[in-house]
């Protein structure tokens, strides 16, 4: 199944160049990196998890930035991560209105938490149906800015 493999993947900002990775996450000598887990799956498995494969690239990776992927995908197919920002236009008669909601890690799983709201609720059905992907608290933190 597609989504238990996607809930293992991780996602970081290399410190070399601030651009986006996603892979495997590990740490070495109190470091971050991320592989690709599609060229790095076999070794992982046969090899300890903290040993480099140098026949893979990994990349060090600002340690908060990382980001665990949900497993889960948004209306429009795309995977959901940890603080990513979702958007939807609930409100038929007013089109132009939107909601945001942030993903984070809560208790024990993944949750959504609306912007202007303090209720922290699992993420659903509804929210992966409904809500689509516009970015993250890192690289759009203007999304989450309360109207005035």
């Amino acid at each position: 199944m597609d989504e238990m493999k996607d809930r293992y993947l991780f996602k970081a900002k290399r410190t070399d160049n601030m651009e986006w990775v996603q892979g495997c996450c590990f740490t070495k000598y109190e470091r971050f990196f991320i592989k690709d887990i599609q060229k790095s799956f076999a070794t992982t498995i046969y090899n300890e998890p903290s040993v480099v494969d140098f026949n893979v690239r990994a990349y060090e990776v600002a340690s908060n930035t990382i980001c665990q992927c949900t497993g889960l995908k948004d209306k429009n197919g795309k995977l959901i991560w940890e603080n990513d920002i979702m958007v939807a236009h609930l409100d038929d008669d007013y089109p132009e209105d939107e909601t945001y909601i942030r993903i984070m890690w809560h208790g024990s799983g993944f949750c959504s938490k609306e912007n202007g709201s303090e209720d922290i609720i699992p993420i659903d059905k509804f929210d992966r149906e409904h809500f689509e992907v516009c970015g993250n608290i890192f690289d759009n933190p203007e999304l989450l800015e309360s109207e005035v």
